[in-house]
């Protein structure tokens, strides 16, 4: 059985993680509460870990464990005990669907999208540049027409679809759309576990804001596939223009992205061989 809710067991935390809602910054903060933050162990990870802050994702690395595979008798006193808080996070849909294909999609982060994707959400190139508006609004409409391209990648899955995996009567909801909330969150969580705790911004993109690329053709078809966050969450259908200003990266910005992808793919056949030497080893 593979777990999903995180438990800090030290400072009694259960979170419940969405991808692309500061679940990197989460993270971090609760495996530094909870004292089991350790990333001197990053040089001897086998899988696919796109930068040191990123590594925070792995077991290994953050000292969490999955609540769903403790005894039936944990589960039941962190489900339900005053002294367990139960905590979890919302974004704006809009900006966590720009971020999330800012991420797996423009800079191809491994993920779980099948390979016909990458045909579907093809560049838009204008003067051989990647026209970054364009490509985002191409990548929206193969969302709405076909997700099943995406597979069974969380990124592109709603943040109603996370919470009711594993539900839990929460005591936080962390809203990332109210300014400041997250640093007060870690200011709580700090005082609790007698640690000054500062969130980290540790998945920084292209500095975009999804205001930039969204229509209003656009927006709809946001607030259609993610219906359900809209409904459940309560966040504002915000009003887009009809046309925006084309968005396109620069040659030498191009030739970055193009790099980066690169370095990913590299990444990955490195990661799998590692793993193919370890496997055969133990087999051996």
């Amino acid at each position: 059985m593979k777990g999903h809710v995180l438990a800090a067991r030290n400072a009694r935390v259960l979170y419940v993680p969405s991808t692309k809602v500061a679940s990197s910054t989460l993270r971090r903060l609760l495996a530094e509460a909870n004292g089991t933050f350790r990333p001197d162990l990053v040089p001897y990870l086998d899988g696919p870990t796109i930068s040191v802050d990123q590594s925070v994702h792995n077991m290994m690395i953050n000292g969490l464990v999955h609540m769903e595979l403790l005894s039936a008798r944990d589960q039941r006193e962190m489900r339900s005990s005053p002294e367990w808080w139960r905590i979890a996070a919302v974004r704006n849909p809009y900006a966590r669907l720009y971020s999330a294909w800012e991420n797996r999609i423009l800079f191809r982060a491994p993920g779980q999208v099948l390979a016909e994707a990458w045909g579907e959400c093809a560049d838009e190139i204008v003067d051989g540049a990647i026209d970054i508006g364009g490509t985002f609004r191409k990548f929206v409409a193969v969302l709405s027409e076909n997700p099943g391209v995406f597979g069974r990648d969380s990124h592109f899955k709603s943040q109603s679809s996370h919470f009711d995996l594993t539900p839990l009567d929460l005591t936080h909801l962390v809203r990332l759309d109210r300014e400041g909330e997250l640093a007060r969150f870690a200011a709580e969580l700090g005082h609790r576990v007698g640690k000054t705790l500062v969130p980290r911004r540790l998945n920084e993109g292209l500095g975009l804001s999804y205001r930039d690329v969204v229509d209003a053709a656009t927006a709809d078809l946001i607030r259609r596939i993610f219906a359900d966050d809209f409904d459940r969450f309560d966040f504002a259908a915000e009003a887009f223009p009809a046309s925006l200003p084309a968005v396109v990266a620069s040659q030498r910005e191009t030739q970055a992205i193009r790099y980066a992808r690169s370095v990913t793919e590299r990444l990955e056949q490195v990661s799998r061989l590692a793993r193919y030497r370890t496997t055969t080893r133990h087999l051996a």
